[in-house]
């Protein structure tokens, strides 16, 4: 039976509420409505990628924030992780969209805990993670994913990839390198062939300011003559 984590917001100016859950098969299920209504179940989509839960959680943190923008500040369920007693259907076809899933929302509204909690959606992302046995992110880079980035402005690029870090996914050098590195968003690899060691911080961080040095050293990359000299 699927774990998953989930909550309930409501907006009493409009009387509408949403529910909105995150499964570990990477899908993300919401029903929305009237309050002390059924609702309706959007068709969740099937996720294909890697690290797929780690994308429902980056989808599920994003909607939860933009309801709270929209004034759906009521907290109906607070936000929390069961394991729900009925089963998630996956589908045999790779791509496209499911058919609605009701049953997993009204399952998990009966499995939440009813009393009040002062737990957050953080709290329970990082409950669920160890529930899944999947490695929880460091705090400082769950701010990050909060914010949607450093407080800065970042160049284009490497706000592009600090966007998939924060998805899950990994920067990597070509395969067909004999010398290369892989970056994720736990730890900064290097190889060699088939044999690869991870950096520690400190010397991610020398590793970093050496690069930028010698990128100041060298704006433009050098053209080779006719000869082939620089």
């Amino acid at each position: 039976m699927p774990m998953v984590v989930g909550f309930r917001l409501g907006k009493d100016s409009t009387g509408y509420q949403l529910t909105a859950i995150a499964s570990e098969t990477g899908r993300i299920h919401t029903n929305h409505g009237l309050y002390g209504r059924p609702g309706r179940t959007e068709r969740a989509s099937n996720p294909t990628e890697p690290n797929a839960a780690h994308r429902a959680i980056a989808s599920l943190r994003e909607l939860h924030a933009k309801k709270l923008r929209q004034g759906y500040a009521r907290t109906l369920i607070a936000p929390s992780v069961v394991r729900l007693d009925v089963a998630e259907v996956v589908p045999t076809e790779r791509w496209g969209r499911e058919a609605p899933s009701p049953e997993l929302v009204e399952a998990f509204v009966a499995a939440a805990p009813a009393k009040p909690s002062e737990a957050g959606l953080e709290d329970a992302i990082r409950s669920f993670y160890k529930a899944i046995g999947s490695p929880a992110r460091p705090e400082h880079f769950e701010r990050l994913a909060r914010t949607g980035g450093a407080p800065a402005p970042l160049p284009p690029q490497t706000a592009a990839l600090l966007r998939l870090l924060a998805h899950g996914d990994v920067v990597a050098s070509p395969a067909r390198a004999a010398v290369g590195y892989t970056v994720s968003a736990e730890a900064v690899r290097l190889r060699v062939g088939r044999a690869g060691e991870d950096l520690d911080h400190a010397a991610v961080v020398e590793l970093q300011a050496a690069l930028s040095a010698w990128l100041r050293l060298n704006p433009r990359p050098r053209k080779l003559s006719h000869k082939g000299k620089l």
